[in-house]
């Protein structure tokens, strides 16, 4: 059984404009912060416009994608995730970079599950965009765009109308023995995982 935490979270795309306080939003960039990293290089940055900073928030709204735009503008928060691309003990290329970084956002994501908080990761934005607005240095990397906020309780849109992605069933992540051979600890659960 897994943790509600991680089961119940979701990319919505209908958000219900409301503010959030300054204790949560620390929260989750302190989630954040606690991610383990690859020497502890920490090499995530986080650029944050809150919707109550209108002027931040269309800069930032603006470095979106067209679609991505259409929803994200009802979000709480929208945040500018930035990757160190090399390593500050010795300035030589850091191959974990990303994943480092993209377990910062997972442990931000689930702290924000645990608020009730919603967090819709895009990759529909412009790096050339936010490089050039944000003044980003050379050794970092625009990684992706969080939309975070509360779903929008009396929403006229139904859920039907943006599917969940069918998740990939164990048998076809999980391998023993060579790639592809589904792990033998998988088949006294296939009927949990269709």
């Amino acid at each position: 059984m897994i943790d509600t935490t991680i089961a119940k979270r979701k990319s919505i795309r209908s958000f219900d404009k409301s503010e959030l306080n300054e204790e949560i939003i620390t929260s989750l960039f302190e989630a954040a912060r606690r991610a383990p990293s690859a020497y502890n290089e920490q090499p995530w940055r986080f650029i944050l416009a809150k919707r109550n900073n209108s002027e931040e928030f269309k800069s930032v709204l603006e470095t979106l994608a067209e679609k991505n735009r259409e929803w994200a503008i009802n979000a709480s928060l929208l945040v500018i995730v930035l990757a160190k691309k090399n390593l500050s003990r010795n300035g030589k290329f850091n191959k974990h970079y990303m994943y480092d970084t993209a377990s910062a956002v997972a442990n931000l994501t689930f702290q924000a599950s645990s608020l009730n908080l919603y967090v819709h990761q895009m990759g529909g934005f412009s790096s050339e965009i936010i490089i050039e607005r944000y003044s980003v240095p050379d050794e970092y990397e625009p990684v992706v765009v969080l939309a975070i906020g509360r779903k929008l309780v009396s929403d006229s849109e139904p859920d039907e109308a943006y599917p969940e992605l069918k998740r990939m069933p164990l048998t076809e992540i999980v391998f023993e023995n060579k790639f592809g051979e589904s792990h033998s600890i998988l088949s006294n659960v296939k009927e949990l995982i269709n």
